[in-house]
């Protein structure tokens, strides 16, 4: 009786203990399942929320633009002083209106007083600069753009201590007349767009002028010969000469 007892219970053991190590598999492999289920889960919900978040706003992005344009305007201004140049770009701003017409050129114009000149740029937009007119000394003003380029010369007539815009001066090319002449255009393209009636040289310059414009055109004649350029006449100036700056009058 014992022997078959004791082989009983062997057997009994062992089917116990395979029993055990199944039982133990099949947990680990539970756990592993539920391990990369969780993964799986995990991802999905890192996808949607990647989904769900927004992009970036375009009208955002231009809006810091603008911002970041009238951040570099300001900085071009004068601390505590208020004047154009801190003025967004726009149609009111002087120092964006790049137009050459007849007896005006951005906000300047002809016979304006010197006080509507300074009330239109502002004190810090307008340099003092002194001119030597037939051996005179005279006060003008230079007017100041963005970065304080100069973008033109301002000569004064004064009856007294009133003081009026007697000629102006455009030196930025990005002035254009309405047919688009500026500095930087032909001569050949110059007559085309303008009346031009005559060419001369005064004060130290060779210009054609356009009366019914009210406008001198300084042309570039550098490379000429002095005694050339004295022969030059209306239809014997160089196609490709240009112009230079843009006087009115």
């Amino acid at each position: 009786m014992l022997p078959n007892t004791l082989t009983t219970m062997r057997k009994t053991l062992l089917a116990l203990g395979t029993c055990l190590f199944i039982a133990s598999c099949g947990t680990d492999n539970a756990t592993t399942t539920t391990t990369q289920e969780d993964s799986i889960a995990a991802a999905a919900e890192e996808a949607k929320e990647e989904e769900l978040t927004p992009e970036p706003d375009a009208t955002e992005t231009e809006t810091m633009d603008d911002n970041a344009m009238e951040a570099v305007i300001a900085e071009d201004v004068s601390a505590g002083t208020s004047t154009s140049a801190s003025k967004a770009p726009s149609a009111e701003n002087p120092l964006f209106n790049l137009s050459i017409q007849k007896g005006q050129a951005g906000a300047v114009k002809i016979g304006m007083t010197i006080e509507e000149l300074q009330k239109q740029y502002g004190y810090n937009k307008l340099k003092e600069v002194e001119l030597q007119q037939e051996g005179t000394a005279v006060k003008a003003y230079e007017v100041l753009g963005e970065r304080n380029r100069t973008d033109m010369r301002v000569e004064q007539q004064c009856k007294g201590t009133a003081c009026k815009v007697w000629r102006i001066t455009v030196l930025n090319p990005a002035f254009k007349t309405q047919s688009g002449i500026g500095i930087g255009s032909t001569y050949k393209d110059l007559k085309a767009a303008m009346n031009i009636k005559s060419v001369a040289q005064g004060e130290g310059n060779f210009v054609a002028i356009s009366e019914d414009s009210k406008m001198s055109f300084v042309l570039d004649v550098s490379s000429m010969p002095a005694p050339e350029v004295s022969k030059l006449k209306l239809n014997t100036v160089p196609g490709d000469t240009k112009v230079t700056s843009v006087m009115l009058f």
